[in-house]
């Protein structure tokens, strides 16, 4: 048990370390915006406004335009209007809590708007399956499963 705690803290650590290279500006990307001429105070509003997590810009994305010559206010300026952070109030949760009986395809342009996960909008889908719905899918996964082909009307 013993020799297993150290392999476990560090399989913990490594994807700890794996998913926040992926999810941040990494110091090789503000040494590259720092040799490009990208000033302090547009890096902050860089990682303020989380434009590269959220892939509104990518980093080469900004050093291609400060090369071009694009000045600082005029980089700072696109940063804020590309941030998904602009103009966004606090997201309440809870307020108005009801059960969820159809979702609509507005509904689900929303949730992704609102920054809520292919994967879970999947679920909020298949959530709101009537229960003849449910148990049509189940039973054609049984049949799939038993490899047995129904041929329905429309097939020939």
């Amino acid at each position: 048990m013993k020799k297993s705690v150290p392999a476990i803290l560090f399989f913990l650590f490594l994807v700890f370390v794996l998913a926040l290279s992926g999810a941040t500006v990494t110091g090789k990307d503000l040494v590259e915006l720092k040799k490009a001429g990208v000033s302090d105070r547009t890096i902050q509003l860089i990682a303020k406004e989380k434009v590269i997590e959220t892939a509104a810009l990518s980093v080469d994305d900004i050093v291609n335009m400060k090369r071009m010559g694009v000045n600082e206010k005029t980089l700072q300026i696109l940063i804020k209007e590309c941030s998904f952070l602009n103009n966004s109030e606090p997201v309440v949760y809870g307020m108005e809590t009801q059960s969820i009986r159809h979702i609509s395809a507005q509904d689900v342009i929303n949730l992704k708007n609102n920054g809520v996960s292919d994967s879970i909008i999947q679920s909020v889908i298949k959530a709101t399956k009537s229960s003849n719905e449910v148990d049509r899918e189940r039973a054609w996964h049984m049949l799939e499963n038993l490899n047995l082909r129904i041929h329905t009307r429309g097939d020939r």
